[in-house]
């Protein structure tokens, strides 16, 4: 994954991409497509299990914090309806 650290591996200056990379854009397809099959042959920092569980919890607090702003927004919103039927 882009996360994880390889000693291999660098950037610009380390392996020997330069600005004619940039220039030609073959090249610069060769080396996107080295890095994307790089990336997607790397071990993940956290086994899927876990990865799962992170994104039901992230999920679970979404939702969370999206209802709550619903409620705020509906008490908001009914305020000023309230006050105009007390008025009569």
């Amino acid at each position: 994954m882009a996360t994880t650290f390889t000693s291999h591996h660098g950037h610009t200056a380390s392996s020997g991409i330069t600005s004619e990379a940039a220039a030609n854009p073959k090249n610069a397809l060769a080396i996107f497509l080295h890095d994307l099959i790089e990336d997607v042959g790397q071990k993940p920092l956290q086994s899927a299990a876990l990865a799962k569980h992170d994104m039901f919890r992230e999920h679970i607090s979404a939702m969370t914090i999206s209802y709550f702003a619903l409620i705020l927004l509906l008490l908001v919103v009914s305020l000023p309806i309230l006050a105009y039927f007390i008025q009569y």
